[in-house]
């Protein structure tokens, strides 16, 4: 039988920043409480593919590992040869609808392939997307869901409209009666970490600077943030206390865009599979980094990961899973005929590890941006080349043209390959096993993501140029 599906990805969110990571602060309570319902499954040691956004959601909709559709760098295209999850949808007779704000998830990057209406939010496409109405009503409520009457777009949020489109694609695909599956890629919990006006001083005890001073350090952080990363992120300790409540406050407002759509989700279909997760972590300074990029350790790859809705799945599980494997266990469920490579589905199998991968291009690219910051940066202090890292429960091993390294978990500091040689010849042999199983590229097409005077300058706002 059929179902609907779905699938919410949360920008940006790091599992230890939630409730289902322990955390002190209730970030996400909505979020909680899905995975309390009766047919609500957590799974507290989910990790991405890859560490930032483009990377990630392409190895959701392909099932594929990084290196294998390698839509892993700033130029990357996903190439036509590789097939999508959402045309597996297509031909199985689903309505596919994307709703993303974020231009790294869009037709320049080629993950609108497969979506049979591909809404993109940005700059100059929102009034064209969400509709003058929708666009008036948001105006009129800049100071509940947003930072105000301000001309800075980095400071505003807009899950008000990724929310009412989610809302209105899903009371058609109700009126019509189509089985649906909608991704939808919410963004405000990306950097600069400045939450809507009433969100702001939810956490202000927390940090002894004033609001204003958090979030104006907040703005600065993004705004410099190879800069900062380059002298070695040098801040108080109450600066990365503000930081860290702008984030959860984020986190939080963003929790709410999901309830509301998942809530019109249940009233309007019948009884659809729900997926929430978060496309990477964050990084605060570990290894010395900030936002997502370079390196593959826990903070910026363990995610939250909640499925509800499906047969046979419930409660609280500990096993390590990543993304595809989600994908494959909705998909089965679902009844949908679709390849999803690196997935096991999660009621009938456990793995061994999760594999995180980190494209070399990118990698450079960064590092030249960040060096020229600060001539006293050491590149030499990160892995060179692509990076696959295997997380098993006790070890994080990596591998890249530099090198390997073997960390004994939870320290991802100190390399114990040589006092630890039959773990790193196990995980050794288990790389080498699975690169040659799923590592490989699946197209030697090249595809270049082109993005317009818009995009770059939306992407300019979320640091990534």
């Amino acid at each position: 039988m059929s179902r609907d599906i779905v699938w919410v990805t949360l920008e940006s969110v790091r599992q230890d920043h939630t409730p289902l990571g322990g955390y002190h602060r209730d970030t996400a309570p909505f979020l909680r409480s899905l995975a309390d319902r009766a047919d609500g499954a957590a799974f507290s040691n989910c990790f991405s593919h890859d560490v930032w956004t483009r990377a990630s959601t392409a190895s959701i909709l392909t099932g594929l590992a990084s290196s294998a559709h390698r839509t892993w760098s700033q130029e990357a295209r996903l190439s036509r040869d590789v097939p999508t999850i959402p045309e597996a949808l297509q031909r199985a007779g689903y309505r596919t609808v994307c709703v993303s704000p974020n231009p790294q998830v869009s037709e320049a990057t080629g993950l609108a392939r497969g979506f049979d209406r591909f809404q993109y939010l940005g700059k100059s496409t929102l009034i064209e997307e969400a509709g003058v109405p929708t666009v008036l009503r948001y105006l009129t409520k800049l100071n509940a869901h947003s930072a105000g009457y301000t001309t800075d777009t980095a400071k505003h949020s807009i899950g008000y409209l990724s929310d009412a489109i989610a809302r209105r694609r899903i009371r058609e695909a109700a009126r019509d009666d189509e089985d649906l599956f909608l991704y939808v890629h919410l963004g405000d919990s990306h950097h600069p970490y400045y939450p809507p006006k009433p969100y702001q001083d939810l956490y202000a005890d927390g940090f002894e600077m004033s609001v204003e001073e958090a979030l104006a350090f907040a703005m600065e952080m993004s705004d410099d943030l190879h800069g900062y990363i380059a002298r070695g992120a040098p801040f108080s300790e109450d600066e990365w206390d503000a930081l860290h409540a702008m984030y959860d406050a984020s986190i939080r407002y963003v929790d709410e865009t999901l309830r509301r759509i998942v809530e019109c989700a249940e009233a309007e279909l019948d009884d659809p599979i729900v997926v929430v997760t978060s496309d990477h972590g964050e990084l605060f300074g570990e290894k010395g980094m900030l936002a997502h990029m370079v390196v593959a350790d826990d903070a910026v790859s363990h995610v939250p990961l909640v499925v509800a809705g499906v047969d046979g799945l419930s409660g609280r599980h500990d096993g390590l899973v990543q993304h595809a494997d989600a994908m494959k266990t909705v998909l089965a469920e679902a009844g949908v005929d679709a390849e999803v490579p690196v997935g096991i589905d999660l009621r009938e199998e456990s793995r061994e590890f999760a594999v995180t991968q980190r494209g070399g291009e990118r990698h450079a690219h960064k590092m030249d941006i960040i060096g020229a910051r600060d001539d006293s940066f050491d590149p030499s202090r990160y892995h060179a080349g692509d990076l696959t890292s295997l997380r098993t429960e006790r070890y994080r091993y990596q591998r890249s043209d530099d090198g390997e390294e073997l960390f004994a978990l939870p320290d991802e500091v100190t390399d114990v390959a040589a006092e630890r040689p039959d773990a790193r010849a196990e995980l050794a042999e288990q790389y080498e096993a699975w690169t040659s199983a799923y590592g490989r590229p699946r197209s030697e097409r090249e595809e270049r993501a082109e993005f317009d005077e818009s995009m770059t300058a939306h992407l300019e706002d979320l640091g990534y140029l």
